[in-house]
């Protein structure tokens, strides 16, 4: 069963422990000593506790850069407590949180309070991606160098794409001068209009409005020219289509700044599972939504070959009244923190990616990501994973608030069983301790 610790001053030995650090260009067994004065690797000191991990796996603490912890605003769904919980069990020590709360984070004022409200909770390390236009309603820019000041990492209208072109270069130009990140939800809206899941033949058999999967590809597309002409960095969210990904590769080969990443849901699912026995399953509802099997099998070689930086949940909770309602009024969006690692094990057992990458893709690729190299290296945060842990994940698994999941019932090799914040032993499945 998941454990929460208390932050505290013990010192923890992990003997025998397999660490992998791409950043580092680390990969041995060892043991390792964690503790206030950070991760010391080859110790051979004596420690409050011991852990036999031999056959686990030590790395970073794992970066997700996309999740929707819903404070403030719309605490019933979930709070930056509640989701530090759930990204502990995930093996997640830093988020990077989307700014569609309410009011929206698109002031300085905003950034600086939900950082009060992370360092109150004592739970991972939030960092903000914040409103690139005011209110997120893509009209007017949001003052890029006040958020920047105040902290954030990025900008961004999460779900609302920056649809206007002539908005979005002033954006970029923006970003450029302020070195901060855009993170685009692409989506041509006039593409994909009132479509609920993508256009096709389970669209069609379920009677559901789709949208067209070019949607994605064709916003990626402008925007990838416009980050060319203005040298910003631009990142694509949760990319979901093979035309996606094609226009990133042509746009690094002309050398833009241009980053992606995948979610679990877009390389474990397809359109097909929203039909579950005939009626539609809102736990397979998200945006952009499932798509057909020739694009996830291109994101797969996305991550085989590169082109993917990382891996990121955009988990997405809503409550059980709102998942149960009718298919075409549900809210889009699922959770997915404590299952992200052990969906992208599966890639790592079929062979596709080397055990390297895996935890690459998790760690130095989204920290290359951000500019923000040090949260791939092993100065306090520590995850501790079984590769080989079997399990089949229920409900109980999740330690959030919400537990809309499309993985319950789906068994998993894989596992994170501890994880470390700060040299603090935080979390723990199934371990003495």
């Amino acid at each position: 069963m998941p454990t929460f610790h208390d932050r505290n001053q013990l010192t923890t030995l992990l003997k025998g422990v397999r660490v992998i650090c791409p950043a580092k260009s680390i990969d041995r067994v060892t043991d390792v000593l964690i503790g206030p004065e950070g991760i010391e690797l080859d110790s051979q000191a004596s420690a409050d506790r011991v852990i036999d991990a031999n056959g686990m796996w030590a790395t970073p603490g794992l970066t997700d850069l996309q999740v929707h912890f819903r404070e403030p605003g719309f605490e019933y769904k979930e709070t930056i407590a509640s989701g530090s919980k759930a990204a502990l069990a995930g093996g997640i020590t830093t988020v990077v949180v989307m700014p569609n709360t309410k009011p929206a984070l698109d002031s300085a004022e905003e950034v600086e309070r939900q950082h009060s409200l992370s360092k109150a909770c004592d739970g991972v390390r939030v960092l903000v991606a914040a409103g690139a236009t005011k209110d997120i309603q893509g009209h007017e820019l949001s003052d890029y160098e006040a958020l920047k000041s105040a902290g954030a990492v990025a900008v961004t209208d999460d779900g609302y794409p920056l649809a206007n072109s002539d908005i979005m270069l002033k954006s970029l130009e923006h970003c450029a001068q302020h070195d901060l990140l855009f993170m685009q939800h692409a989506e041509d809206l006039t593409l994909s209009k009132d479509g609920v899941m993508t256009e096709g033949p389970t669209s069609d058999r379920l009677g559901l409005a789709g949208q067209l999967a070019d949607a994605e590809g064709a916003m990626v597309e402008r925007d990838v020219a416009l980050a060319l002409k203005t040298g910003a960095r631009y990142h694509v969210l949760h990319m979901s289509t093979q035309r996606s990904l094609n226009a990133v590769r042509e746009a690094r080969s002309k050398g833009a700044k241009v980053t992606c990443e995948v979610s679990p849901h877009h390389l474990l699912l397809t359109d097909a599972d929203v039909d579950q026995g005939g009626t539609p399953d809102t736990h397979f509802k998200m945006n952009p939504p499932l798509r057909a099997e020739h694009d996830r099998l291109a994101l797969i070689e996305g991550l085989r070959d590169g082109t993917v930086d990382a891996v990121a949940t955009d988990h997405a909770p809503h409550s059980a009244e709102e998942k149960a309602r009718d298919f075409a009024k549900a809210p889009f969006g699922i959770i997915g923190l404590e299952t992200a690692f052990a969906s992208v094990l599966r890639f790592v057992h079929d062979e596709t990616i080397t055990d390297q990458r895996a935890v690459e893709l998790m760690t130095s690729g989204p920290a290359r990501v951000l500019n923000r190299l040090e949260l791939a290296e092993l100065h306090g945060d520590l995850t501790l994973i079984d590769p080989n842990y079997e399990w089949v994940v229920s409900e109980s698994d999740f330690c959030g608030a919400q537990k809309n999941s499309p993985f319950t019932g789906q068994k998993f090799k894989g596992r994170v069983r501890a994880t470390f914040k700060d040299g603090a032993l935080r979390y723990t499945h199934d371990l003495e301790v």
